[in-house]
């Protein structure tokens, strides 16, 4: 299944983990005593800071436990990654590509809820700025990735938007998500979740020391992280904690688990610890490494025949009855959520990898099976409604329907109801660029598709990095995403600058504009390709209407 997480293949190696802070970095004064971050041509940063408690012994499969530490009289060494959490195909003797969630060192740790921080040159010439704060949260379906990943790593991003990048670490698979036994001591998941709303308050506490302002705070992610940014604008237990939003690649049509899925996943995890169903006494003797190999072993297990979706997605959030109590489509149709500004979008072939990764060259009786199994009593419709022409391989138009699915036509149903539930501050996009690194993706599909993740190398810039390079359309495309970012955190409007404080300076067109998503200015989206962005309107208006009649989306 690691073929799934597209994510896990295009994502670098972790920050060198061998570099130390020199004795001339910047120092930055917590509450927790001084620490020293590294001077870098784009600002400085702050890796490895903890902002929970360590959530093993006692405190495994337990809400996470602010950090109340101290390092004192001591001076912290900023220069290191904390470790990632663990994970599947991350062991010291797992051979991995450069292109890989790893991180370097392979330090994996069940101690790794652990953030960095990278701030522009605005924060270390004037003690007095405070700016808004990018909030990064990672994707990798929920078991895989982590904040330190050279792709993430925000100093091109903090530099070229005039913001604080912080990126954030959270418990992942069976760690992060198990559901299982009855009592007191059960494991009752969604502490992943836990953990990104522990780490927002950290920031709300703590980031006026990195010259961060608590009270502008726009979070952002990728795939299962914004899934993750779409949880906390509709969970009222994370409204003071963030300002905006920035969904990318939110596959909403991906079911969540009912808790009785989620405890059939757990009863089938304790059957590979050759633990009883429910034992949570067994469960919880286990060493880190039985853990993950149990995670490992579990393949492709479905607890719910009807909702095959789960073989991409097995471990995340399920619904408790608190952070996630209905599937975020119907949230946003029943105008249960918050009225911030957001900006969402989709890449224009977001499912290639996943079918390519899923089926063999598939033929029209086999695609019908594959319309049944997932789509159930609507494949008739959504087979005649698409009318693939005769072909030897269907898995194009395959990629084609679920993209629309899963991927942009929900993501249309959700700004719009957004719209008519009261907030009007939305911009819709769609990436629609070939990476030209085509090491990213190794021999995959995606060295000619705009696949899932394509737009976050050109987001964060960070090829540099892996001794790579943008070509000069795409590097006017990621400072043109900057420009549009950094005026959001700034100003709450993607178009608008702030005035009071320096602007990047930026090789970007003139006369950018990307309209609000709204029917008076005729639907428009902002389609970000190269050589230059354009803008659409109704974009698969057709078969988005047809989604939202058919009503399939959860």
């Amino acid at each position: 299944m690691s073929s799934f997480s597209v994510v896990q293949i295009v994502v670098l190696f972790s920050v060198v983990a061998g570099m130390s802070a020199s004795d001339h970095g910047p120092i930055f004064h917590t509450k927790y005593g001084d620490v020293r971050g590294v001077y870098i041509k784009e600002g400085a940063f702050v890796l490895g800071l903890p902002f929970g408690q360590p959530p093993f012994g006692e405190l495994r499969w337990k809400p996470p436990k602010p950090f109340t530490g101290s390092w004192a009289p001591h001076i912290r060494d900023g220069s290191v990654p904390g470790p990632a959490c663990p994970q599947v195909g991350c062991g010291p003797d797992d051979e991995k590509p450069l292109f890989h969630c790893c991180p370097r060192d392979k330090k994996l740790s069940e101690d790794c809820l652990y953030l960095n921080i990278f701030v522009p040159h605005t924060v270390l010439t004037n003690s007095t700025v405070k700016l808004p704060v990018l909030f990064w949260i990672h994707g990798g379906t929920y078991d895989s990735g982590t904040a330190s990943a050279l792709f993430f790593d925000g100093r091109f991003l903090s530099n070229k938007t005039n913001t604080v990048v912080v990126t954030t670490n959270y418990r992942l698979g069976a760690l992060g998500f198990l559901v299982a036994g009855e009592g007191e001591d059960a494991p009752t998941g969604n502490y992943g979740t836990m953990d990104q709303i522990q780490a927002l308050k950290w920031v709300q506490e703590n980031i006026g020391d990195f010259g961060g302002d608590k009270n502008h705070v726009t979070i952002f992610g990728q795939s299962a992280g914004s899934d993750s940014v779409g949880i906390h604008m509709t969970y009222n237990g994370s409204a003071d904690l963030f300002e905006k939003g920035i969904m990318s690649s939110v596959p909403f049509t991906i079911y969540h688990k009912s808790r009785a899925d989620a405890v059939r996943l757990g009863n089938r995890f304790a059957d590979l610890l050759n633990c009883s169903a429910g034992d949570v006494k067994c469960i919880r003797s286990k060493t880190t490494d039985e853990l993950v190999r149990a995670q490992g072993m579990i393949g492709i297990f479905i607890a719910n025949p009807l909702r095959l979706f789960e073989a991409f997605e097995q471990w995340g959030p399920h619904f408790d009855g608190d952070i996630l109590t209905e599937e975020l489509v119907d949230k946003f149709a029943k105008r249960q959520f918050q009225k911030k500004p957001f900006i969402i979008g989709t890449v224009s072939e977001e499912a290639t990898p996943y079918i390519y990764g899923a089926f063999g060259k598939t033929s029209k009786l086999e695609l019908d099976g594959i319309a049944v199994a997932f789509m159930h009593l609507k494949a008739g419709q959504v087979l005649r409604e698409y009318n693939p022409p005769p072909s030897s391989d269907y898995r194009p138009f395959l990629s084609v329907i679920v993209t629309d699915w899963v991927w942009a036509c929900p993501t249309r149903n959700v700004i719009r109801n957004a719209i008519a539930g009261g907030e009007s501050d939305v911009w819709l996009y769609v990436f629609d660029h070939v990476l030209s690194i085509k090491q990213a993706w190794g021999n995959s599909t995606c060295i000619s598709h705009v696949c899932h993740g394509s737009d976050v190398p050109i987001v964060f810039q960070t090829a540099p990095l892996g001794n790579f390079s943008l070509t000069a359309d795409e590097q006017v495309l990621g400072n043109t995403i900057a420009y549009h970012y950094g005026n959001f955190a700034h100003t709450g409007d993607p178009n608008k600058p702030n005035e009071h404080l320096p602007r990047p300076n930026l090789n970007i067109p003139d006369n950018l504009n990307w309209p609000k998503y709204s029917k008076d200015n005729q639907f428009p989206i902002l389609n970000m390709t190269t050589p230059h962005n354009t803008l659409m309107h109704d974009y698969r208006k057709d078969k988005c209407d047809f989604w939202d009649r058919e009503d399939i989306y959860t």
